[in-house]
């Protein structure tokens, strides 16, 4: 009981109940103004605790599995309140893993789970020799949800994790719209990254749409659209869902980032000394890093 006083104390403290009442107040409108269309993942979406309408997309892909077992996998859950899995733990009471590797927002993280039942925080900075010893904080292999979004190798970490064997049921995925829609490009492998280190743009980092679809459709997964924010895809395996649920289904295959807030991004004085927002086109941003070494899948 002191305990429980303490974390409620706590929390208010650090405003974390205000933020998660604001969550489900945001996820309330959004959702009463949607208008589903089943094959129109974009009407699916609505935010809570997701940056975007990941919220929407999760819960509407979730509550026609087949065979759901509750569980999800999030590898870069920022503090637990800004993320895709959140909503999952605490409006579906879904067990699962979110991982973070910043140390402070980790500890933000951990005192969040804390109040949440089978719920798990594990503050880790993950690489490709330490991505089997976490996974096997995943008790199946075909969780329901599994979620990657780390600003870096992401494309090499879920290779890996589908080297091992697991198959979620649902990928969301991150990618980098600066690198256009076609070309299936990620940057080389590193065991440290930091984007903002990485180039002055803070672009270079990330995949490419094209080069998710070549790793993952080739071994079943239907590539169901980018959110409409152009920040993360989705992807589903059909054979977890009704037969022809997931016919038919398709989103927009490409959109720019434009929440992304980087040195292309910045209003600028033009020649007239007129303040100016810059287009935001993914091209112009690519040219700044064309130079950049890049893996092609």
């Amino acid at each position: 009981m002191i305990d429980r006083i303490k974390r409620k104390l706590l929390f208010r403290a650090e405003g974390i109940d205000t933020r998660i009442s604001k969550a489900f107040a945001r996820a309330a409108a959004t959702a009463a103004a949607r208008q589903i269309d089943p094959k129109n993942p974009i009407s699916w979406e609505f935010a809570g605790f997701s940056q975007q309408g990941e919220d929407g997309v999760h819960d509407y892909l979730c509550t026609h599995l087949l065979k759901p077992n509750r569980w999800f996998f999030e590898i870069g859950s920022y503090d637990g309140l800004e993320n895709c899995t959140t909503w999952f733990a605490t409006a579906r009471g879904y067990g699962g893993v979110m991982v973070e590797g910043n140390t402070r927002r980790a500890i933000r993280l951990q005192r969040l789970v804390s109040t949440f039942l089978n719920v798990y925080a594990v503050h880790q900075m993950v690489n490709l020799d330490n991505i089997a010893n976490l996974m096997k904080m995943c008790p199946m292999h075909n969780p329901d949800l599994f979620v990657i979004d780390i600003d870096s190798t992401d494309f090499h970490i879920l290779k890996k994790v589908l080297e091992l064997g697991y198959r979620p049921k649902i990928l969301t995925v991150e990618y980098n719209s600066a690198f256009g829609p076609d070309e299936p490009i990620t940057i080389p492998y590193k065991a440290m990254f930091d984007r903002s280190a990485a180039h002055p743009t803070a672009l270079y980092y990330g995949v490419s749409i094209a080069a998710w679809r070549k790793l993952l459709e080739p071994i079943g997964y239907q590539f169901l659209t980018v959110g409409s924010n152009g920040v993360n895809a989705f992807f589903a395996n059909p054979a977890a869902f009704p037969e022809g649920f997931l016919a038919g289904v398709r989103g927009p295959e490409f959109l720019e980032n434009f929440s992304d807030v980087n040195a292309t991004t910045y209003p600028f004085f033009d020649t007239n000394g007129v303040r100016t927002m810059p287009e935001r086109n993914w091209r112009k941003q690519f040219e700044q890093m064309k130079d950049m070494e890049f893996f092609r899948v």
